[in-house]
């Protein structure tokens, strides 16, 4: 019922009796307490208490939130600040981590403060986190290629490396996105058989679709086009990495002008209806 206080292990007396951590408003909720049946027969049950309980190991392990807050606040106490709640509640609170980088959002960090103290503030973040690199993220770009708005605090490079679905991916957080909303068709492909078959994908990004295509589902070969020229280097990249780069031609340009026909068993188009302009090309290549 939510009455057992966490931050402490139980405890065996010299008695032989087992003492249970209680939180002290969630007393009057024990029903045992008033209910002597509803305890072992031949047990007893009693309130005492213990003068120096032993913290459980769950207690005794800080969170990356915490560390976080406490260097971060020691920083700015040992450069001559002044600790504040605004301060406090400047600080991140969930942030993405992309193998030794951390991306951080927009609304942390706003704080004039901040500016004063780089990088030393990235870098007591990054040991607080545990990583090498500090990112922050802002609004996504309304271009065509609808480049992700990520600055680099703390590190020489925006690569980062990441699995998912036992693949491997890697790309330049501050030129690209990836979306890992679309797990659901990426298991979904991954789950077909597609032995012998050439699959063209219209629109690849970093591999989203044309690596399950070529790594779960078996294709012979994946035409994989793409215009974003940043998320084409890190496809080029990410079929190295996964070692299908001689089963894939990549063709950088508008997919509505791709100039292939009549030699796909399959087509992927990406999202409906935001693909429909592809038809056409669709129709185009798939064999008559």
């Amino acid at each position: 019922h939510g009455a057992l206080d966490t931050a402490y292990r139980l405890q065996k007396q010299l008695d032989g009796s087992v003492a249970l951590p209680v939180l002290c408003d969630k007393l009057y909720k024990l029903r045992f307490l008033s209910q002597p049946d509803t305890v072992a027969q031949g047990s007893k049950c009693k309130v005492s208490g213990i003068k120096n309980p032993v913290p459980s190991k769950k207690s005794s392990v800080k969170s990356s939130h915490r560390l976080l807050q406490e260097d971060v606040q020691a920083l700015v106490e040992r450069s001559g600040g002044s600790w504040t709640e605004r301060l406090r509640d400047d600080l991140p609170r969930v942030w993405k981590r992309h193998g030794d980088m951390a991306v951080l959002n927009e609304r942390c960090f706003q704080a004039e403060i901040w500016k004063t103290m780089e990088p030393n503030v990235w870098q007591v973040v990054a040991a607080a986190l545990g990583v090498r690199r500090v990112a922050r993220a802002g609004r996504v770009s309304a271009d065509d290629f609808r480049t992700p708005a990520v600055t680099l605090l703390l590190g020489d490079n925006g690569w980062v490396q990441q699995v998912d679905n036992g693949i491997r991916y890697t790309f330049d957080v501050t030129k690209c996105m990836f979306s890992s909303g679309n797990i659901t068709e990426k298991l979904r492909i991954s789950s077909f058989d597609c032995t012998g078959e050439v699959v063209v994908d219209l629109f690849a990004g970093l591999g989203y679709f044309t690596l399950p295509y070529l790594v779960h589902a078996g294709a012979a070969f994946v035409y994989a086009c793409e215009w974003n020229p940043w998320a084409v280097a890190a496809l080029r990249k990410n079929l190295e990495l996964n070692k299908v780069a001689e089963r894939c031609e990549i063709y950088q340009g508008d997919s509505r002008q791709l100039p292939l026909c009549s030699l796909a068993d399959r087509v992927n188009l990406g999202l409906v209806p935001s693909s429909e302009e592809g038809w056409p090309s669709a129709c185009r290549v798939l064999r008559g």
